[in-house]
């Protein structure tokens, strides 16, 4: 059990010094790409940079579900870990939020004339190289993490990717005298984007609404239990996901008429569950 608790910390801790990553990143990125903007006289990098601040917000509301979701309260047993579901919600909003601000600037914007595109170039390829390699990393640790919150904030950043790339874009196009190639390319871009945060919005909506386990997880623990040698039969498998965490409830047949070994072997069943599953916080068995 200490050694549970021990890992959980460190866990919390991670997603928590990550999510601060977060923030440090699009604090950034928005002031480099508005002083940018500036210099260079483009008016696409300047929106650029003032939509980066709302990818600050959005990660520092990821910063705050993270640590909510880790606090105990007595008004709340079952525990505050779907907060983070919530904030993967409130982040698939902002995913959208970004696309429709995409699409608006470049798409019903008169184009600007750019004035110093040595600076603009620059800038973009510091955005487009920080966004891809940070979104990628930071997935990376989210499904080590198994965090839905820092899910949808790698996907939030991703977009500042993908919005570097339609500014670059047309910001040459504009350049070399191809202002249409901007609008092509932000209808490609549009479309990822809203995929992405589709994806975010249905998990986060499964969890909210208690959505059974995914078949991986179901079919893992019934592999685990297939090896014990006093199930004489797996009835049921349900469960259910809260934040980082799963919630198991299994009905089994034991080959025992003795409560006192059921119980034994019911407590062994979940050791082996959750020494096998690390993100399983709980385990209720109904045994017959």
């Amino acid at each position: 059990m200490a050694e549970e608790n021990n890992t959980r910390a460190m866990d919390f801790k991670e997603k928590k010094n990550i999510s601060l990553y977060s923030v440090g990143i699009n604090l950034f990125l928005s002031l480099i790409k508005v002083a940018g903007g500036m210099v260079s006289g483009s008016a696409a990098l300047v929106a650029d940079g003032v939509h980066s601040l709302s990818d600050l917000a959005a990660s520092l509301s990821v910063y705050v579900g993270i640590v909510i979701s880790n606090k105990k309260s007595e008004l709340f047993p079952q525990g505050l870990y779907k907060v983070e579901n919530l904030v993967a919600l409130v982040s698939a909003f902002a995913i959208f939020f970004a696309g429709y601000e995409i699409a608006k600037d470049v798409l019903f914007e008169e184009a600007t004339p750019i004035t110093n595109l040595t600076v603009a170039l620059v800038v973009l390829g510091i955005t487009v190289l920080t966004t891809f390699l940070y979104s990628r990393w930071e997935k990376k640790k989210a499904i080590e993490l198994n965090s839905p919150s820092l899910l949808a904030d790698a996907e939030h950043i991703k977009t500042d990717f993908y919005t570097a790339l339609v500014v670059l874009v047309g910001v040459l196009g504009q350049y070399f005298g191809y202002p249409m190639i901007e609008k092509l390319a932000v209808v490609i871009v549009v479309y990822f984007i809203f995929h992405s945060g589709f994806e975010i919005l249905k998990d986060a909506i499964k969890v909210l609404l208690d959505a059974s386990l995914d078949y991986e997880t179901i079919d893992q623990i019934r592999k685990i239990l297939e090896k014990e040698p006093e199930i004489k039969k797996i009835n049921a498998i349900a469960g259910r996901n809260a934040g980082s965490f799963k919630f198991v409830r299994l009905d089994l047949q034991l080959h025992t008429d003795s409560l006192k070994e059921a119980h034994t072997v019911a407590h062994q069943i979940e050791d082996k569950i959750k020494a096998n599953m690390p993100f399983v916080e709980k385990v209720v068995i109904h045994y017959q």
